[in-house]
């Protein structure tokens, strides 16, 4: 007989599970540091399946106030199809719903959504991952140059929002941010995210500040921010999308392990726009489904670039 459990993922089986991790999905790139980040931000939210006293499957999620975002789900090849997706799937929502959250987000691979919706998920946006094409960087810096559009972005900016004039746009400066600063981040990222996140942004701040890209106006207030992570620009969040163009151009400018990758919902169309011109090409596509009622977020106008797949 097959002994199966479920337990809270532990530091000393980081290896095994990202081992897992990475055979499930045949990765060439380690998953541990998301892993380590899961532990720091919600230790009593991640999930392990063994079997038999090995690893065979891996969940987890992260509670905010108003909602709370499943991440990454993974079952070694060995024994999927045999019901280990669906008792952890099972297992993380039944936690979820004890901690009293009534809204759960995600966004699902093609193969995961009829899972999701056997739990009564639906369908609720789209998520676009873009990564940026090596080829066409150098051209479009020469573009930009010549094009001298600036001010018309600027101009968009200042009529999608009234209360931040024209000429305080253009005075935006980007500045690496202070630790300092962290609590009014806080609360500005949470106008746009729909929940306060500051467990999430400290541990990115804390990874790199220098790499924690904020834009000030000339009075002190914020206008947006952006978290260039080693491979992937977010959280970025910007109240225009001149201030969203500022604060890519100054992230761009950066070193990267690897050419960055952006996700986005499908209907910010400031935000496609702006990372077409930049480079950026759509790699794929996720369903971003909802469980419970629908949370009042920006996904559609300021948020420009999520932190993971997994954390929103």
């Amino acid at each position: 007989m097959v002994d199966t459990s479920i337990h809270l993922l532990t530091p000393d089986e980081l290896d095994a599970t990202n081992e897992m991790i990475m055979t499930a999905y045949a990765l060439m790139q380690s998953r541990k540091n998301i892993l380590q980040r899961y532990l720091i931000v919600q230790p009593d939210g991640s999930f392990v399946v063994e079997q038999d006293g090995r690893i065979v499957g891996f969940c987890a999620a992260k509670k905010y106030n108003t909602f709370a975002y499943i991440g990454l789900m993974a079952v070694h090849p060995t024994v999927q199809k045999q019901g280990i997706g669906y008792m952890l799937l099972e297992h993380i929502l039944n936690w979820l719903d004890g901690c009293g959250c009534t809204t759960v987000l995600l966004d699902a691979t093609p193969g995961g959504v009829a899972l999701y919706k056997r739990h009564a998920f639906v369908e609720d946006d789209t998520t676009i991952v873009l990564r940026q094409d090596g080829d066409q960087v150098a051209d479009i810096y020469e573009r930009d140059e010549v094009s001298g559009n600036w001010d018309e972005e600027v101009g968009e900016g200042g009529e999608r929002k009234e209360e931040v004039g024209r000429d305080e746009i253009v005075g935006y400066d980007q500045v690496s941010l202070h630790g300092n600063e962290l609590p009014a981040l806080f609360a500005f990222d949470a106008l746009s995210f729909g929940s306060e996140r500051a467990e999430v942004l400290a541990s990115y701040w804390s990874d790199a500040p220098e790499r924690v890209l904020i834009a000030h106006s000339q009075t002190g207030q914020i206008g947006g921010y952006l978290i260039a992570q080693s491979g992937v620009l977010g959280p970025w969040v910007a109240m225009t999308a001149a201030i969203a163009e500022q604060l890519l151009q100054q992230a761009l400018a950066l070193p990267f392990k690897s050419r960055p990758s952006i996700f986005v919902s499908t209907h910010n169309e400031d935000a496609l726009r702006l990372c077409e011109r930049y480079g950026f090409k759509q790699q794929r596509t996720l369903s971003h489904m909802r469980k419970g009622e629908r949370v009042q977020r920006g996904r559609h106008t300021t948020l420009y670039g999520q932190a993971s797949l997994g954390l929103g």
